[in-house]
């Protein structure tokens, strides 16, 4: 999940929320500094440590998740004020990777894990401790978190190493029921208004039915021979008028063309394209000013990045060390501001797998 749907309260952040505006300076003072990605915690270890999932729950309270699973099972981090602390009784397994996570309040924060061909897991923090909320028998790839009573969960399918679908699931506080097999990932504002992707189509669930919509013709096209795949690989739904997705062309040497599409309540159209890479699913972000943060994994022998589109155009962001040794794996918007939080790890110049330091960022 991204972070979009907190609300908090106006006053005390009224000086957050100017963050990236251009404020007029008193006479002789100097103008405030521009917004940058920053270092906020760095954790030492080995070549399957990263922070592969995080989450805002207010202005200085949140949770990271590190590790893939391969030599430990993953580790979850709690932040108060300026403080990263490492919690001890997270329930997670050995050969468990956190892919995703969402909440909607402090005291109803989710986390969502993986294991390689051998199902998946939500677990739930209800203020007090971690439980686990549901097993399934296929992994996960995209989740929101709307309240203790509103949870979707979308799974993975159409890869190679995928035996069993997923599909879209729904958690109404008493249960879960299966609203779709089908469908890689989605994204929902309500019960009654859900948006989900698979291959070159755009889903949406009105609460009774799915209705599909082609954006092929939006995507990069297809290069003759079997060159290239066209899909859409994300979603971001902020609005009944303001829905995001992500499209790749796959290319098999570079990965990409990205492209951009957005939906306006009326129709889908291409606002942006250009970059190449992998990615971004299912980690992206609104940049709380109409724009989108998407972390990008490397082609074959390329470089990790991370993404920004705003007004019309994709631009790679300024990092605090060189591209060629960090990855950045998930981001999410720090509610009711600009500011941002990503995870990911930095290591050994075009080296991932080797000096493994997991790091997070703060965009501020």
């Amino acid at each position: 999940m991204r972070g979009k749907r907190f609300s908090i309260a106006a006053t005390g952040i009224a000086g957050v929320l100017a963050i990236g505006a251009a404020a007029a300076p008193a006479a002789g003072a100097a103008s405030a500094a521009a917004p940058s990605w920053h270092f906020v915690k760095k954790v030492k270890t080995d070549f399957s440590g990263q922070f592969s999932a995080v989450i805002a729950t207010g202005t200085t309270t949140g949770w990271a998740f590190d590790g893939d699973g391969l030599t430990s099972a993953p580790t979850a981090w709690v932040r108060k004020g300026n403080t990263w602390t490492k919690m001890t009784a997270f329930p997670g397994k050995k050969n468990e990777e956190v892919v995703t996570a969402g909440a909607s309040s402090p005291s109803n924060v989710w986390a969502f894990l993986n294991t390689m061909n051998a199902g998946s897991r939500a677990l739930r923090w209800n203020g007090a401790k971690w439980t686990v909320a549901r097993t399934f028998p296929a992994e996960i790839m995209d989740a929101s978190v709307l309240a203790p009573n509103d949870v979707w969960v979308f799974g993975l399918q159409g890869f190679a190493h995928v035996t069993t679908a997923l599909g879209v699931w729904h958690y109404n506080g008493r249960g879960w029921l299966q609203v779709s097999k089908t469908y890689q990932g989605g994204d929902a504002l309500s019960a009654n208004d859900v948006w989900a992707f698979n291959g070159t189509n755009i889903e949406h669930w009105n609460g009774h039915s799915w209705a599909t919509t082609s954006v092929k013709k939006l995507l990069p096209p297809v290069i003759p021979g079997p060159l290239n795949d066209p899909v859409v690989e994300d979603i971001l739904a902020l609005s009944d008028q303001n829905v995001f997705a992500v499209g790749n062309g796959n290319d098999e040497d570079d990965g990409g063309p990205l492209v951009v599409l957005h939906y306006n309540g009326h129709t889908w159209a291409k606002v942006a394209g250009g970059l190449s890479g992998y990615g971004p699913g299912p980690e992206i972000s609104s940049d709380g000013s109409g724009g989108l943060w998407l972390p990008i994994t490397p082609n074959a022998g390329g470089l990790s990045y991370l993404a920004h589109y705003s007004k019309g155009k994709l631009t790679k962001a300024a990092l605090p060390v060189s591209a060629s040794d960090i990855t950045i794996v998930a981001v999410y918007r720090i509610p009711g501001t600009t500011q941002q939080l990503a995870g990911g790890y930095t290591h050994a110049n075009l080296s991932p797998g080797s000096n493994v330091v997991a790091v997070l960022l703060q965009y501020s």
